[in-house]
């Protein structure tokens, strides 16, 4: 089994991920690819775009946090955390080819997929929408890791919406890939409690954890034949970004960010 990753650059959470599928994944994966997001195009429009939904603190502290992980990327000397944050840095202590692609949909970029031979392509957390021809282009198909109990919670920012919505657990779904936006049959499914006075930071950390190891069981399942996925028959929701008064809300549960 040949599997390709998709996913996106990322100080935070994502290496975690990463990390642990190239840790525990029997099956070779043959290469990392970084795809650009298309929601955030850079980095002050994001930081933007956030304070305006939860104001200048957390904001200020976000910033503080990515400055740190930015310098503990670059001087390893002073990390002595034990993990590793960008995947670029990852991928070559693992020794594994890494590359930054502008549109996986390309067909500069479904050709270099033919040239691999991959049986699989599995993403984890990349915000670019698959289209057809990539979906239908692996033997065993598109995968993907998205942190709710699908079909609820569809979208951006899972984790978060399931917290401002005052749910008592969060789910992570592993379902194969479709058109449409999260809406593919469901491989594996799991539900992790969220503690009282939780931060996002905190469920973020676990669910990209959980989501790993669910990927590297579905990817099993697969190549040995005995996956038996479903479309759930619950409903569903879809969330964008998050919203002033969903912050609010958030806070009324007695949550914090970081």
């Amino acid at each position: 089994m040949q599997v390709l990753i998709i996913t996106e650059e990322d100080e935070l959470y994502l290496p975690l991920s990463i990390q642990h599928i190239l840790q525990t994944c029997p099956y070779e994966i043959v290469e990392i690819v970084c795809a650009r997001n298309p929601l955030l195009p850079n980095k002050l429009k994001a930081l933007k775009k956030f304070y305006k939904t939860f104001g200048i603190v957390p904001i200020a502290k976000h910033c503080l946090r990515l400055l740190e992980a930015k310098m503990l990327d670059k001087v390893s000397a002073l990390n002595f955390t034990g993990r590793y944050y960008s995947v670029k840095q990852l991928c070559r202590a693992f020794n594994k080819p890494c590359r930054f692609v502008e549109n996986i949909n390309s067909e500069e970029f479904l050709n270099y997929c033919r040239q691999l031979s991959i049986d699989m392509v599995a993403s984890v957390s990349s915000t670019q929408i698959f289209k057809k021809q990539l979906i239908n282009l692996p033997k065993y198909g598109c995968i993907n890791i998205h942190t709710a109990k699908l079909p609820k919670y569809r979208g951006l920012y899972p984790t978060y919406w399931a917290m401002a919505c005052g749910e008592k657990s969060l789910g992570v779904s592993i379902h194969y890939i479709e058109e449409g936006i999260d809406t593919g049959k469901v491989i594996l499914q799991e539900e992790v409690t969220i503690p009282p006075h939780s931060t996002l930071d905190h469920m973020l950390k676990v669910t990209k954890i959980k989501g790993a190891e669910l990927l590297v069981r579905a990817i099993g399942q697969i190549a040995e034949g005995t996956v038996q996925a479903f479309y759930s028959q619950d409903q569903g929701s879809y969330f964008s970004f998050p919203t002033p008064d969903s912050y609010k809300n958030f806070r009324s549960y007695g949550y914090k960010l970081w």
